[in-house]
């Protein structure tokens, strides 16, 4: 990938994109159109498969076995590469990683250096390999950026433990006073208090500077986007400075913030194109997962959420059942596969880029950190295969349906009493219908058919056609806990 390289001045960066600059969209496209046909994969490398046993680390856990905060398996990024036609069965289009820089965990979001492929994981020229052959088949791939802090063993911070005040390398941190020390009480500021994530002034025009050289580099080197790592930790002018360096690279790159609230601040065309929507993803657990919350606050609730954003906005965000920093959905569900294939079923046709975590798709089950990273079981025996045939439809129903990409979300059937909703999504001559049945019976649904309904349902989930005469409801049967989808035409 050719790219112009971003020239700017680091000591005038902070006074030209201050926190209190008013809020000025970039010109580029806000979400990247191609997200919305997008099924994302997030994979955490040292979990999903090990294509090189020669760089694993020392003492690697049997894979499959328990894992632990600290322990490692050798999952690496010849693994990925092994696996993406995998992927490509699975209808995935883009693919979320986890961080890959050189660092001494298995999770790597305590970087020793940022400009560095962990070799655990493989190299630059892997890494090079991973993104020609998943580019190959139309597979895009974000990094995760990890700029608020950096890991102890980060070669500034290592300076300012051996030199203190002297080192000049003071002030990329947030030092109380020197020298410095890490226990009992770190005496610098650090991401929630733990003493090996040393907080990044990113203020200050040497750590812009460097972190510039970074985000033009990965770019540059052919990424199709990042993943930010707590970014309601770091000042609002450094993602306003990150965005149009970002996209003065690459115009279609697509950056998605770790925002577990209300992503309004960061989704007004200035910084990112999508948060990882975790207030969804509370709906989806409480209705769909754990059965909590009923139908009417489901629906109103939802309704609250697409009336927070714009309507392409709704529709490029980060859709997401579970990630490596919550418990399994089917763990939650309480090992219940139909909850899961419901909440799938729903992903993958409501408003939003739909993201898998890695194995979700074959069962995996898991509680909270670290037992939500467990390794990815490939032994077909070990695999649910009747869940990952049906992520597989699922996949192809996207792929092949314009109207879930951006088509309009029209709510169409509600019955609270029956735990019944159907809504419809349309983009041109399109139209499917969805039909849900989330109670614990079997359900007859009459669905009112006026004029617009009248014609031939195709179900593009179970097979068969629904003919709708005139006058006549449209009457779908479905078992507890499941749904389809229903084409016009």
């Amino acid at each position: 990938m050719h790219c112009r390289m971003a020239k700017l001045n680091p000591e005038e960066i902070p006074s030209r994109f201050a926190a209190s600059s008013p809020l000025i969209p970039s010109p580029d496209e806000f979400p990247p159109r191609w997200v919305y046909r997008t099924i994302f994969y997030q994979i955490f490398p040292d979990r999903f498969a090990n294509g090189d046993p020669e760089n694993d680390p020392p003492r690697t856990a049997p894979w499959g076995t328990r894992p632990t905060r600290d322990n490692f398996f050798g999952g690496d990024l010849k693994g990925i590469i092994d696996r993406l036609d995998y992927l490509t069965e699975l209808g995935v289009g883009g693919i979320y990683l986890n961080p890959i820089f050189l660092s001494p965990s298995n999770h790597k979001y305590d970087t020793q250096d940022y400009l560095l492929i962990d070799p655990h994981l493989g190299s630059l020229k892997t890494f090079g390999a991973l993104l020609d052959a998943a580019h190959g088949r139309g597979i895009r791939v974000i990094i995760d950026g990890v700029f608020n802090h950096t890991g102890d063993r980060f070669w500034a911070f290592q300076h300012v433990l051996r030199e203190g005040a002297r080192s000049p390398y003071a002030g990329w941190y947030f030092c109380h006073d020197f020298p410095l020390r890490q226990h009992p009480k770190p005496n610098y500021e650090c991401w929630w208090g733990f003493p090996s994530l040393p907080k990044l002034n990113v203020a200050h025009p040497e750590v812009l500077a460097y972190l510039t050289r970074v985000i033009e580099f990965w770019t540059t080197f052919g990424i199709d986007g990042w993943r930010l790592d707590v970014p309601n930790e770091v000042p609002f002018f450094f993602w306003r400075y990150f965005r149009r360096l970002v996209r003065e690279i690459n115009p279609e790159a697509y950056l998605v913030g770790e925002i577990w609230d209300d992503g309004r601040p960061w989704l007004q065309g200035d910084t990112f194109d999508a948060v990882m929507n975790y207030p969804w993803r509370d709906l989806v657990v409480k209705f769909f997962a754990t059965g909590e919350m009923d139908l009417p606050r489901f629906v109103e609730g939802l309704a609250a959420l697409r009336a927070r954003y714009p309507e392409e906005v709704t529709l490029g965000l980060f859709n997401l059942l579970g990630s490596h920093d919550t418990p399994r959905f089917l763990t939650l569900a309480g090992g219940d596969k139909r909850r899961l294939k419901l909440a799938a079923l729903f992903q993958f046709t409501y408003p939003g880029v739909p993201v898998i975590y890695y194995g979700d798709e074959v069962g995996l089950t898991g509680g909270e950190d670290p037992d939500c990273r467990k390794t990815m079981p490939w032994n077909p025996e070990e695999q649910d295969q009747d869940l990952l045939a049906f992520y597989r439809k699922l996949g192809a129903i996207r792929k092949h349906s314009p109207a879930l990409w951006d088509g309009t979300f029209i709510p169409f059937y509600q019955d609270n009493a029956a735990g019944v909703w159907a809504y419809l999504r349309e983009a041109g001559e399109e139209r499917l219908l969805m039909v849900m049945n989330a109670s614990q019976h079997d359900r007859i649904i009459a669905l009112p058919a006026e004029a617009r309904e009248e014609g031939r349902w195709e179900d593009l989930l179970r097979g068969g056609v629904y003919e709708v005469g005139p006058g006549y409801d449209l009457v779908v049967k479905l078992p507890a806990l499941t749904g389809t989808v229903l084409r016009q035409g």
